[in-house]
């Protein structure tokens, strides 16, 4: 445990079997720290900053700690959504676990960018997004220091991502879509379904009652964008649909939304670990919930649907929405259109 970390509180107790613990507290009398500082460094430096944030007391100022306080106190952070400030909090724990005493003249000053560099290069040869994440997030707080006047300069204005940024042309294919639903209990087929054929985001899908569905179309607004869009209903989801609904209205207390977990009851948490493990039962490795968002531009395509109808109800640019399409079905399809075209009698 690195011993600066100011008023952390030890005292040891001689257990029944004649052995000796050391219990841990945030500071005297305060709540006891779970984590060893042993072997969970990292960890019982990231639950010692949590349990000290509100204190009037709190440790650390004019360090990145205090930063860190200001930022999940303003606008800034509060406003955020639920979905991406779940990613915000992963980055802020790392972020002030790593950096907490480092204090803002050591920040504005000269070498801290390269510092901050070091660190995302080095978490970039194991997880390059995270590590672009994890910079977005450093930047933003850099922002607020330098607009509160907590620093004197921004050390990471301008950096390039480390990732390529977009997985738009990554799709899940027919053999995962198979290997998925003979593996995966059925709301999360129903999942996995909805999003291939509708190629809506996560949030907006979890959220979707069946009020949205009428039988040949679900209609809904985007939480991201604010757009109303309608998607018509394939047969093969039309399927699926009718199935859970009628199921639905046979439960004492029927659930609102269309995706519910396996007792019927609309998800508040747990999905993305659920969809995880059936993911990885499946035997499908690289591929995300969002990566269906591409798989519902080439199988709208399939059924007739125009790249601009497409665009519009995803969100894609056309130029990309096309991309996938190149990619992944248009090119050998059209090319074979095109001969037979040409040599039909």
């Amino acid at each position: 445990m690195r011993v600066n970390l100011v008023g952390v509180h030890s005292v040891k107790k001689r257990l029944a079997d004649g052995s000796v613990k050391t219990y841990h507290y945030a500071w005297r009398g305060g709540p006891a720290i779970k984590a060893d500082p042993e072997t969970e460094h990292r960890k019982f430096t990231e639950e010692y900053l949590r349990l000290t944030r509100d204190r009037e007391d709190a440790p650390y100022q004019g360090c990145m700690a205090e930063i860190v306080r200001g930022y999940l106190k303003s606008p800034h952070y509060k406003d955020l959504k639920p979905s991406t400030r779940e990613g915000y909090d992963l980055a802020i724990r790392a972020i002030e676990g790593e950096f907490y005493d480092m204090t803002a003249e050591r920040i504005s000053g000269a070498g801290s960018r390269t510092l901050f560099l070091e660190w995302r290069d080095e978490m970039a040869e194991t997880h390059p997004r995270k590590a672009d994440l994890y910079m977005s997030v450093l930047q933003r707080l850099f922002w607020f220091a330098l607009d509160r006047e907590m620093i004197e300069r921004h050390p990471l204005e301008r950096i390039t991502k480390v990732s390529d940024g977009t997985r738009r042309d990554i799709i899940w294919t027919d053999a995962d879509m198979k290997a998925f639903t003979e593996n995966a209990r059925e709301p999360l087929v129903r999942a996995m379904m909805l999003a291939a054929w509708t190629g809506q985001r996560q949030g907006d899908l979890l959220s979707l009652t069946w009020s949205a569905y009428d039988g040949n179309a679900i209609r809904l607004r985007q939480s991201k964008t604010g757009a109303h869009v309608a998607v018509k209903v394939s047969a093969e989801l039309r399927a699926i649909l009718d199935a859970a609904r009628a199921e639905n209205a046979k439960r004492e207390t029927p659930a609102a939304t269309i995706l519910t977990n396996r007792s019927g009851k609309p998800w508040t948490s747990g999905f993305k670990s659920s969809w995880r493990k059936a993911v990885a039962a499946a035997g499908i490795k690289g591929k995300t919930f969002h990566d269906l968002r591409g798989t519902f531009v080439t199988l709208a395509y399939r059924n007739g649907a125009s790249i601009r109808e497409i665009a519009e109800i995803t969100g894609h640019a056309e130029k990309d929405a096309e991309g996938i399409i190149r990619k992944h079905y248009l090119v050998s399809s059209a090319a074979v259109e095109k001969i037979e075209t040409g040599t039909r009698p």
